[in-house]
């Protein structure tokens, strides 16, 4: 699959249970891309694997799905698209590919977590959207920046040919549409039951600690962000062993209903059928 074919949704893990649990849609962050953020080697061959989005589909029997899009630093390699659109080409996205007819869960990284408050945001006010509000049970944020990244200052700092790119921009610390996105989201997440899971990174990448704990905090009552040892962009490149996944793991499965196989389906089935019988 090319560079251009991993634009928009791509499928990681199909539960061959004709019922899956649910749906987890990776989604990540600045300058990222749909499979190399999340592969330990930084791989981005779409036929390798051995990752952690698709381990958890594996032994959670969920579908797993990324999401790819353009969101360069510098002007030189694209223009990007304002957070805003990047959130309705999303939404449609999981229309196109009905995901919200189930349970689903976000795993985020970096700017990918405004993108995704952005989907939920922007869904409140379409009523054939609102399934996706409904269905959606948790949103993880790795290393988002709630309040914005100093990095993205320097970005823009660094020579005025490079020219940093909308992306960026929306993401210099304090900016007001990035207060009012955190204020709305603590607002709301309790009254649409979704719940959050936050980590934050601990080690500078080149001396700079790229989303500090202050801004990687969207101060969620009753949420406790936890500290990682990595830096940015190796907290979202998982093993098995890592506490990281091992708490995804586990938030997923709370957020999931209990798992009915098709065993129990048959059984239900059956004596609802012989409770027919006897009437």
């Amino acid at each position: 699959m090319t560079e251009e074919n991993m634009l928009g949704l791509s499928s990681v893990f199909q539960c061959e249970n004709s019922h899956p649990r649910g749906d987890i849609v990776f989604v990540h962050g600045l300058a990222g891309h749909p499979w190399s953020t999340w592969h330990p080697q930084g791989k981005r061959d779409n036929q390798d694997l051995d990752f952690w989005p698709f381990w958890l589909g594996e032994e959670l029997q969920a579908n797993v799905w990324t999401f790819g899009y353009d969101a360069p630093r510098f002007g030189y390699f694209g223009q990007g698209m304002p957070r805003f659109d990047l959130a309705s080409n999303l939404l449609e996205y999981l229309a196109v590919n009905d995901i919200g007819d189930r349970p689903l869960i976000f795993v985020t990284h970096n700017m990918g977590g405004l993108v995704v408050k952005d989907v939920i945001r922007t869904a409140q006010n379409f009523d054939d959207k609102k399934a996706i509000i409904e269905q959606t049970q948790g949103i993880v944020f790795l290393s988002t920046p709630h309040q914005g990244s100093h990095l993205a200052n320097l970005i823009d700092n660094i020579n005025v040919l490079t020219k940093a790119t909308v992306n960026v921009q929306e993401l210099k610390p304090h900016a007001p549409q990035l207060r009012q996105l955190n204020e709305w989201y603590r607002q709301n997440v309790d009254n649409l039951g979704i719940k959050t899971q936050v980590f934050y990174e601990t080690k500078p990448m080149r001396g700079v600690l790229v989303v500090d704990e202050d801004s990687a905090n969207p101060g969620i009552k009753d949420v406790k962000p936890v500290a990682i040892p990595a830096d940015h962009n190796s907290i979202a490149k998982l093993g098995k062993n890592d506490l990281v996944y091992l708490s995804v793991k586990k938030f997923v499965k709370k957020c999931f209903p209990t798992l009915v196989t098709t065993e129990q389906l048959e059984l239900t089935y059956s004596k609802h059928h012989l409770y027919q019988d006897t009437m």
